[in-house]
């Protein structure tokens, strides 16, 4: 796990906040809870590929909508804990309790910049990953999150045209594969995990800090059966692809933001992904502070002025482009 997505999870399990249910049509079903500054929230899990239960809240101003909604990724591993137990009736009753634990620690997430995407009447509906991933990076994780998102759009008070997506670090990475599988306004990659191992793995062989991403580069290679340099020769052959090889496919304008001293999201990665972006047309942006380091975007291990500066940048693209799919 990347230095400091742990320190979020163990923020908001702390804090006592984030959320889960059975399907996303509980975000109709069932009763609204009242939060601070007349902020509703609900219980909003869905069904993940192959039926898993996975664990969601959704929050939102008071009103039928329609309204613009984020949808928000977090760091590292999934909040809700993997579930061992003999019996079947056992197992079930623990991964619903599991559930149900973990979407309360998601459904009161306060970090940022979650609350300044509330305070501009925006709906946030924050996610989690399957509690049962068979490896980092696991691509069952887009397809679950592809769900999510077709959930959220069917909300009966979210306007579909104003959809964004905010991720942070193994969110970051989701969220760039989800930029070219879902129809969203924009989305926010805040440095991705792992945005593509061949390339960081070439930056490593050079001596240069790449943090957690080594980590993943082996669990890759072990997969494999092979070393990054086979892999990168025939990537097909072995199933590789990655946000920056995706980029012909992305459908939304990105924001990218990571610290230029954080080695878990190398800046020549960085900026190679922005500039393949660019010469394929796609619109991309950046906030590269001197000081960013990993969790920084979310305030953590502990809020500095770049901080605040990366949530004004993301309200503000974010803004602008729920203001270009809804003209007035």
């Amino acid at each position: 796990m990347f230095p400091y997505t742990h320190v979020w999870i163990s923020f908001l399990l702390t804090a006592g906040l984030v959320a889960a249910g059975s399907t996303a049509t509980r975000a109709a079903d069932e009763p609204w809870e009242k939060l601070p500054n007349g902020v509703l929230g609900q219980v909003a899990d869905f069904e993940g590929a192959g039926g898993v239960k996975i664990a969601g809240y959704v929050r939102k101003p008071a009103g039928p909508g329609p309204m613009p909604i984020v949808i928000i990724l977090h760091g590292g591993g999934p909040t809700a804990r993997t579930v061992k137990a003999g019996a079947e009736a056992d197992r079930a009753k623990l991964m619903a309790a599991e559930t149900a634990r973990a979407n309360s620690v998601l459904g009161r997430a306060s970090n940022p910049p979650i609350l300044d995407f509330l305070a501009q009447g925006w709906a946030v509906y924050t996610i989690d990953y399957r509690p049962n991933p068979r490896y980092t990076l696991d691509p069952l994780e887009s397809e679950d999150t592809a769900i999510a998102v077709n959930k959220a759009r069917s909300f009966s008070f979210v306007d579909p045209k104003r959809m964004a997506m905010f991720g942070g670090s193994h969110g970051g990475h989701v969220t760039g594969r989800m930029a070219s599988r879902v129809g969203l306004a924009c989305a926010v990659l805040c440095a991705p995990a792992g945005l593509d191992l061949i390339e960081i793995s070439h930056l490593a062989e050079k001596g240069t800090p790449v943090g957690g991403n080594q980590r993943l580069i082996r669990e890759l290679e072990q997969r494999a059966g092979v070393k990054m340099a086979e892999i990168e020769k025939n990537p097909d052959a072995y199933d590789y692809s990655s946000p920056l090889t995706e980029i012909a496919k992305v459908r939304c304008p990105i924001l990218l933001i990571s610290g230029r001293n954080d080695p878990n999201a190398p800046l020549p990665v960085m900026d190679a992904y922005v500039d393949k972006l660019r010469a394929a047309g796609k619109e991309a942006g950046t906030y590269h502070p001197d000081n960013g380091p990993h969790g920084f975007y979310v305030g953590l291990p502990q809020p500095i002025p770049e901080t605040a500066e990366s949530t004004r940048r993301a309200v503000a693209f974010i803004k602008k482009h729920f203001e270009l799919a809804n003209p007035r």
